[in-house]
């Protein structure tokens, strides 16, 4: 399998704290990585600066044979697709417009190119696209997407941001904390969601701290402490290491 997410050397300091101390990773296509670490290790750190919302200090994220640059929204462009621990969404817009944002994200070539599309998905005027949001939905087990985003629960906003994610079809889908708040139809729905990504050729790279539920669907698991990742390999390797239990969960 080539490479599809491949950072390399990723450094970030606040002040003098150093927070990513070269971090290097790889997700390959058709992969899920699991991504774990205790609270504050840097984890939200580094997907931030993959997908844009940081600036890195030194080191280089790259999809496929593309270095990324520029903007979240260029990115998105560039092949990545990106959930968030607290929900994106435009409150007074319903869950089926929310979603169907993922559709226009891979479009976006300007501001006015994005006021135009993301109007089109508001009023709903592409019928195709909006029917295959509601194929989405349905995958994930998400009702009543009619409703305006405002109105529906914090595991409904988490079902809508990972069928967003789908529609956008990226090369890389990154989940930070995919699984919280999520009752256990919509856990199915995400794991049958992402075996379907996976299938199709596309990256995952997961952040959870439900370790179970990340261990039935990553085919890898990286730990990242102290500034890097310091396991890499299959699951039981990252989990029985002396490593892992002394970091992730306290015990020696």
């Amino acid at each position: 399998m080539s490479d599809a997410l491949a950072c390399e050397g990723i450094c970030k300091s606040y002040g003098g704290v150093q927070v990513l101390r070269g971090v290097d990773l790889v997700v390959r296509e058709g992969e899920i990585l699991g991504l774990v670490g205790a609270n504050g290790s840097g984890k939200t750190t580094l997907i931030d600066i993959i997908c844009g919302q940081q600036a890195a200090n030194a080191g280089s994220a790259s999809v496929g044979s593309t270095k990324l640059w520029g903007t979240p929204h260029f990115r998105a462009r560039q092949g990545l697709a990106r959930t968030f621990q607290s929900p994106q969404f435009a409150p007074d817009l319903t869950v089926r417009q929310n979603m169907l944002v993922g559709l226009a994200a891979a479009r976006l070539r300007s501001l006015a190119r994005c006021v135009v599309e993301i109007g089109s998905a508001v009023l709903g005027l592409a019928k195709g696209e909006t029917a295959k949001a509601d194929e989405v939905a349905e995958k994930l087990s998400l009702r009543g997407i009619d409703r305006a985003a405002r109105d529906v629960t914090f595991g409904e906003l988490r079902l809508m941001e990972m069928g967003r994610a789908i529609l956008q079809e990226s090369k890389v889908m990154i989940l930070d904390e995919p699984f919280s708040g999520v009752g256990d139809a919509g856990l199915k729905a995400i794991t049958e969601a992402l075996k379907a990504v996976r299938a199709q050729g596309s990256a995952v790279l997961i952040i959870d701290h439900n370790v179970d539920l990340l261990t039935s669907v990553v085919d890898r698991m990286a730990l990242l402490a102290a500034g890097r990742i310091v396991v890499d390999g299959p699951v039981e390797t990252c989990l029985t290491s002396d490593v892992f239990r002394r970091t992730y969960i306290g015990v020696v």
